[in-house]
């Protein structure tokens, strides 16, 4: 009967540290996270020392390697940040493991972080060769995944470094890859649910478009899939504050968003 209570203890105890778990993960009220600014107004996200700028995954599933690297060692949830942001540029650097279907994205504007992919943008992380993928797809590394095509192929051997700048300006969205442009879009043409500019299909729900111009950024855990990040940081534009917490409904937010500052 003792080693029983022993078990139904350690059981108890196990759900205890579970709980603490689960209730650390928990998005904290942004007045708890005290961001890190630079000299130059960089606000570092990741510099190879910790995660304190991103809510942690729904599983231990992202490690910070030996080498400051940050890798999704686990399938499970995306990294989101803390904040919410409005006019920035966001640079990163990123490299993929060869022949293991690396895939991954840097999404921008997320209203839900917990529907990531049908309230933000994504800029596509694929290893092109392995999916068979040529490099102006609309789902090519570098892409604004579903709305935009590479307009050149500014991609770097698998396996070695390659660095974002993802501008992202009232209307305006810029993806330069290791210093090429390769995506710009004006976010106001899109005015239909599933529909481009150009007339092409996309899949989104909602016209991306309305959405306002703020969100989270998020890293994108895709199976655990091998790709690495290093040296993210976000720069602000403009002195806009963001009007969303991320808990409104999708239709709520699209009826309220005002138009992009000119």
């Amino acid at each position: 009967m003792r080693k029983r209570n022993s078990i139904a203890i350690a059981a108890l105890a196990g759900v205890f540290t579970w709980a603490l778990a689960v209730a650390a993960a928990e998005p904290q009220p942004s007045g708890d996270y005290q961001p890190r600014i630079d000299k130059d107004g960089w606000e570092i996200l990741f510099d190879g020392k910790g995660l304190e700028a991103w809510v942690p995954a729904s599983r231990a599933s992202w490690i910070v390697t030996a080498e400051g690297e940050l890798f999704p060692a686990r399938p499970g949830g995306d990294l989101c940040t803390r904040r919410r942001y409005c006019d920035y540029v966001l640079e990163l650097d990123f490299k993929m493991g060869a022949k293991r279907k690396a895939n991954s994205g840097a999404f921008i504007h997320v209203h839900d972080p917990n529907n990531d992919v049908n309230t933000g943008m994504e800029i596509q992380i694929l290893d092109d060769g392995d999916y068979g993928v040529p490099f102006n797809a609309g789902n090519a590394n570098g892409s604004l995944y579903a709305l935009v095509r590479p307009a050149v192929d500014a991609n770097k051997p698998i396996g070695q470094w390659n660095h974002f700048r993802i501008t992202v300006n009232k209307d305006l969205v810029v993806v330069e890859m290791n210093g090429k442009e390769i995506v710009r879009a004006d976010l106001s043409r899109w005015v239909e649910a599933g529909r481009n500019p150009d007339g092409s299909h996309n899949k989104f729900p909602h016209a991306i478009g309305e959405f306002p111009r703020e969100g989270f950024v998020l890293l994108q855990n895709y199976g655990a899939t091998p790709v690495w990040f290093r040296d993210v940081r976000l720069k602000p534009l403009s002195d806009r504050k963001p009007q969303y917490t991320g808990k409104e409904p999708v239709a709520t937010v699209l009826q309220k968003a005002p138009a992009a500052e000119k």
